[in-house]
């Protein structure tokens, strides 16, 4: 089982390189004329009236300009194309303000954000920002996975620190335990679940459930790439009917 379990990493590691290098040479080569694009509907709109008939257009030329450029920028992320800002953060106090921009959404749907923080976890070297995505991706993952039906429409973010003490070696009864220091960070939610295969393919690029047009199939394989870039491991429980579970580990260095 844990030789399959390893198979598996290796062949998703492979599949996430290749699709990855491919994600950014085709986000490097958009860049530059969708610049062009939104620069120039940008200097148009500016000079155009509200009444004038070409103002809806070119707003909405230069709203459509800024998605793209957001799903650029997700390509690179993906790609691993520039280099992240590293520095000392609050894990606690990054979420708590990326769990604001998912709380407005939530409230539209009655869907309840419960957040469960342990005050005691110390600060991590990370991008603050890219781990703010991991949590948004998620959390709207997991409002979208809550049917209008639902008896219990939750979602719930919790924080937690974890310290593993590795048994010194026979050779070497005296020497100290080697601890192992983590922050874990769950996801949960109240919807539908997914079956195995599901499941299987869930942080492949591309791979969604949704609806065409409704997501682009990036956002989990967007937060499997964070999470590998910052040392750490995620992985997700979920059955039919019953709810999921993503489970992020951290290293504290």
């Amino acid at each position: 089982e844990e030789r399959e379990r390893l198979r598996q990493q290796l062949m998703q590691s492979d599949k996430m390189a290749a699709v990855g290098q491919l994600a950014g040479g085709i986000a490097h080569e958009i860049n530059n004329p969708l610049g062009v694009i939104l620069g120039f509907a940008q200097i148009a709109g500016r000079n155009i009236k509200e009444s004038d008939a070409l103002h809806m257009p070119l707003k909405s030329i230069e709203r459509e300009a800024v998605r793209c450029k957001k799903l650029v920028s997700d390509l690179l992320t993906f790609s691993r194309s520039y280099k992240s800002a590293i520095e000392r953060i609050s894990l606690n106090t990054a979420i708590d303000s990326a769990l604001v921009l998912v709380k407005t959404r939530a409230r539209t749907q009655n869907i309840e954000i419960i957040s469960v923080f342990d005050g005691n976890i110390p600060e991590i070297m990370a991008n603050s920002n890219q781990l703010q995505q991991v949590i948004i991706n998620l959390c709207n993952n997991a409002i979208d996975a809550i049917p209008d039906g639902a008896a219990s429409r939750r979602v719930t973010v919790k924080t937690s620190s974890f310290v593993a003490a590795e048994q010194s070696s026979a050779e070497d009864e005296r020497a100290l335990p080697q601890q192992s220091n983590f922050i874990e960070i769950f996801v949960s939610d109240t919807g539908t679940g997914m079956s195995e295969e599901v499941r299987k393919h869930l942080f492949e690029p591309f791979f969604t459930t949704k609806e065409v047009g409704k997501g682009t199939g990036l956002g989990l394989s967007l937060v499997y790439e964070i999470v590998k870039k910052h040392k750490g491991t995620i992985e997700v429980e979920s059955e039919k009917d019953r709810g999921t579970v993503f489970k992020i580990k951290l290293p504290i260095e």
